[in-house]
């Protein structure tokens, strides 16, 4: 019997994780409208420096997670990253947090944990899908760069909003996934060069306009140069997405100024702004998938159970398992 074709619309940890629960049983093409891999677990380079300008670290706590990170523990793709934690409040006074769970980083960027799991798959790189076509069983997927299809299933690992204007969902599911509310975040990266900084290497701050900073330089396996991560508060953040980008640059670093005035803005070799339009998962669906059988459409993601690299990987595990589930009984 040939091998169902699946189709899934994100290269983010949610739907590599899918595709890893599908090899074997399905013949499985990953769609990125992005030119690399990973979704907000990111990293950009400019001028020599490296930031992680997405997620800045990971937590493991269940089991499952445990049982895919540890080859990659083993194999040095994955390092804690053993620096305190602290708190700024408002007016940038400085106190150590408790630690919990220890905290892991992907070596030597937070993308190579994609990478190691994009290994073997059909991925298209660089491919915005547009619209579905065709029907259930015979879907195809309309992008920006052709047609690509015939899929039997199509699988969104896109981010809430967007998977509710890929997916035909049913009237029920269309009104779960209109409930998930994600919050946009501005990520302003800091590169001081060599230039030593009075900046705790990991914080998360009280502050109207920021949100948490840290020093990437800390990580292991990164470059020594000062690279500094400033998120915007989400809030603060939702309230802005339109405004000049130049703008928002501004206003993030007078306050990143305000919290530490000992620093010398002249020092600054450079500053970038990203702007992630889905960061955040405020609301999420509340269960760790979406799927019709009928449709033979399905949807996966942090957005499903919660706001943690953890819980996209679980979402898009507990799907792949689903769908093989479902692939092996109609083999039978």
């Amino acid at each position: 019997m040939t091998e169902p074709r699946i189709a899934i619309i994100g290269a983010g940890i949610a739907g590599l994780s899918a595709a890893e629960q599908l090899r074997g049983v399905a013949a499985v093409t990953v769609i990125e409208k992005s030119r690399g891999v990973g979704g907000r677990m990111a990293t950009r380079r400019s001028d020599g420096a490296a930031f992680d300008h997405g997620a800045q670290y990971f937590t493991i706590r269940d089991a499952r997670f445990h049982a895919a990170m540890h080859p990659l523990l083993d194999a040095g793709v994955i390092e804690a990253w053993n620096v305190p934690l602290s708190s700024i409040d408002e007016t940038g006074t400085v106190a150590r947090l408790a630690d919990r769970a220890p905290r892991f980083v992907g070596v030597p960027t937070m993308t190579a944990i994609a990478k190691t799991m994009t290994q073997s798959l059909d991925l298209r790189l660089g491919v915005r899908v547009l619209s579905l076509t065709g029907e259930p069983g015979r879907w195809h997927l309309e992008t920006d760069g052709g047609q690509l299809g015939p899929f039997d299933w199509v699988v969104s690992a896109a981010p809430a909003p967007q998977t509710l204007d890929l997916l035909p969902l049913a009237d029920t599911d269309r009104e779960a996934v209109a409930g998930v509310r994600m919050n946009g975040c501005f990520t302003l990266m800091i590169r001081l060069g060599t230039e030593a900084v009075p900046v705790p290497a990991a914080s998360r701050v009280d502050h109207p306009v920021i949100l948490w900073v840290a020093a990437n330089n800390t990580k292991p396996g990164r470059d020594p140069e000062t690279c500094l991560i400033v998120h915007a508060d989400n809030r603060w953040s939702e309230d802005h997405l339109q405004d000049p980008p130049e703008i928002v640059k501004q206003l993030i670093f007078s306050s990143f100024r305000q919290l530490f005035p000992q620093l010398n803005p002249d020092t600054a070799v450079s500053l970038e702004l990203h702007r992630w339009r889905f960061a955040n998962v405020a609301e999420p669906l509340g269960r760790p998938l979406l799927i019709d059988t009928d449709r033979r459409i399905a949807a996966c993601g942090d957005w499903c159970i919660g706001n943690r690299v953890e819980a996209a990987f679980l979402s898009g595990l507990e799907l792949g398992e689903r769908l093989r589930t479902d692939i092996s009984s109609e083999r039978r």
